[in-house]
């Protein structure tokens, strides 16, 4: 495990905060690439970017906290602040409401900028994971005994223990699901399709992931990501069961 690029007695450089800047960077290209090949007018990306990455992150801090009370030391505000302690569900919330935000605002339809995105969230979310992973982050998985089960004596959260490298799976399917909406995008689906899409397969690919991770169970014998994941999972499958029904109404007979 790499947890620090560089250590010095005044500057320390993690591997998970380069991961994340990477992710965000990439990201960003993705988008503001896909954006200007589906938009017929000239869109500010900037001014949207920079506040989802503001609010993103106030989003999956905000989320961590309410998942984690116990470890959220509200005396402390440099608790608060620290570098530490995010929620992936958080920062998803906080995207979707600055998107419909910005497109009230800029009056662009919202699902040309949410189907732009899916993309891109999903790749960036991949090499967060990686990052996660060489940090050796407490989001591992539990005990196992399978062949590719590792340890992570060094990593921030040190185990010695066997256990499920959690973080490189959700990078798999992160990726998988980036080249299956690129593919699914040359298809020219109907609008909302290709961000739904990302939900409903986050959503089934978390929610499974969850029974070998190490989160509390909390919800209706859920950890709170469980359940967020299945609300995802919901939110997408009301969304494609209400436009087959429409769908159906619309043709003749």
């Amino acid at each position: 495990m790499y947890p620090y690029l560089y250590q010095s007695n005044t500057l320390t450089i993690g591997t998970y905060g380069v991961m994340l800047a990477l992710a965000y960077l990439i990201g960003r290209h993705m988008y503001i690439v896909r954006i200007n090949e589906v938009s017929k007018r000239p869109i500010n990306t900037e001014i949207l970017i920079i506040s989802l990455l503001i609010f993103g992150v106030i989003g999956a801090k905000l989320m961590f906290m309410v998942k984690n009370p116990h470890e959220a030391d509200f005396s402390d505000w440099s608790s608060l602040l620290s570098g530490s302690g995010f929620s992936s569900q958080g920062a998803i919330v906080a995207a979707i409401l600055v998107t419909v935000l910005f497109s009230q605002l800029s009056k662009i339809k919202l699902s040309l900028l949410l189907d732009a995105a899916a993309p891109a969230a999903a790749f960036a979310y991949a090499i967060a994971r990686i990052g996660c992973f060489l940090a050796g982050d407490d989001c591992y998985g539990v005990k196992s005994e399978l062949p590719w089960a590792m340890s992570f004596p060094h990593g921030v959260a040190a185990t010695n223990d066997k256990v499920h490298p959690v973080p490189l799976y959700e990078a798999l399917y992160s990726l998988v699901i980036w080249y299956s909406l690129k593919k699914y995008q040359l298809k020219k689906p109907k609008p909302y399709f290709v961000f739904f899409t990302l939900l409903l397969t986050w959503g089934v690919c978390r929610f499974l992931v969850e029974f070998i991770s190490t989160n509390p169970v909390k919800v209706l014998g859920m950890s709170g990501s469980q359940f967020g994941a299945l609300l995802m999972l919901l939110s997408a499958c009301t969304f494609f069961a209400v436009s087959y029904f429409q769908t159906g109404k619309k043709k003749p007979g």
